[in-house]
């Protein structure tokens, strides 16, 4: 359960989007259930794609509250452009995931990063590649990741890797609340919207500028930003957020009932 920020293309006042994002560690949704702790301050991270856009780089992870942190306005602010795909996320840990350094995303796996929002049960199950080897303590969402992997790497090469991710989360044997998520190897930008129950918290919103995409899973107020045009993602959708100018492909997710 967490808050996600992705933003693809060229926004010249991004810092002050990820600066704002920060708030929805202490001031974000949360789940409507009555045990349910305010916040999102189990840790924090970021990410960017390399000047080649050949791959996703760390920035940095840290345990706690962004909104409390000093680290996490000085990496900001220490970035003196913006990179072509940007990532952030705050993290509310799921029940029996340990809050530890190692479970802040993103995570990483051989130019590929990932940030997740959702809780995915007996994760552990789902089958991977023999190559992806787990860094976290047990946490459900890289697992979701490594799955997801497998699918991109085990299709045909000329599946899009949009509809791979399509029917991999049609494909998915375990149980969920959501599968909200980004993924980016540097190049595009890929997102799913997929929640299972929840739907007024498992939310994901995009705002499209000239040069620019921003997904967020709560609009982000900005002065750059028209507030009425933050518009919801539908879902059960993946989208592909590519070239320059910015454009965005959807792909619908099949669910099948039982």
């Amino acid at each position: 359960m967490c808050r996600l920020l992705g933003i693809y293309g060229q926004v010249h006042f991004w810092q002050e989007i990820v600066l704002g994002f920060r708030r929805q560690a202490v001031f974000g949704n949360i789940p409507p259930a009555e045990s349910m702790e305010p916040g999102h301050k189990d840790g924090w991270g970021m990410a960017r794609c390399s000047k080649d856009k050949t791959a996703m780089v760390p920035i940095i992870r840290r345990l706690g509250s962004a909104l409390e942190s000093e680290c996490y306005r000085q990496a900001v602010t220490s970035m003196d452009e913006m990179s072509d795909i940007f990532l952030a996320h705050l993290r509310k840990a799921s029940d029996d995931i340990p809050v530890t350094q190692a479970n802040a995303h993103p995570f990483f796996h051989n130019g590929w990063a990932f940030i997740h929002n959702g809780t995915v049960y007996g994760a552990e199950s789902l089958p991977r590649d023999a190559s992806l080897i787990p860094t976290s303590d047990e946490s459900d969402s890289e697992y979701l990741f490594h799955y997801l992997l497998t699918a991109i790497m085990t299709n045909p090469i000329n599946t899009k890797i949009c509809d791979t991710l399509a029917m991999a989360v049609s494909a998915l044997k375990a149980d969920y609340t959501a599968v909200n998520s980004m993924l980016s190897f540097g190049k595009d930008l890929y997102v799913i919207s997929g929640c299972k129950t929840w739907e007024d918290y498992y939310t994901l919103h995009c705002y499209s500028l000239p040069t620019g995409v921003i997904i967020s899973s709560e609009p982000i107020e900005s002065s750059g930003l028209d507030p009425a045009a933050w518009k919801r993602l539908a879902n059960n959708s993946v989208l592909r957020i590519h070239g320059s100018p910015p454009r965005i492909d959807r792909i619908p997710i099949q669910i099948h009932c039982n």
